[in-house]
């Protein structure tokens, strides 16, 4: 069985060693909330004050920031593999 992607923020998280809980308690949302945009069942709608604290949480600035948190689509995908 092939292996689902991560999704752009899972691997962000992950690389810096942080766990879903420690994001949603820096964010102020739920656990569920991370989970959900991580497999793309709901999008971020963060205040300021939340998308600065996502940048220092992950180490990233907001250029490094995907625009798309969920799993890549398959038509994603399917482009990547054909360059």
């Amino acid at each position: 069985m092939a292996k689902k992607p991560l999704s752009a923020l899972m691997r962000l998280r992950t690389l810096r060693f942080v766990t879903q809980k420690e994001l949603a308690d820096a964010l102020g949302v739920t656990v569920n909330t991370v989970s959900n945009w991580e497999s793309g069942r709901s999008i971020p709608k963060l205040t300021p004050f939340q998308y600065k604290t996502l940048l220092k949480k992950l180490e990233i600035t907001s250029d490094e920031l995907p625009d798309h948190f969920g799993p890549p689509s398959p038509m994603t995908e399917a482009t990547l593999d054909n360059q």
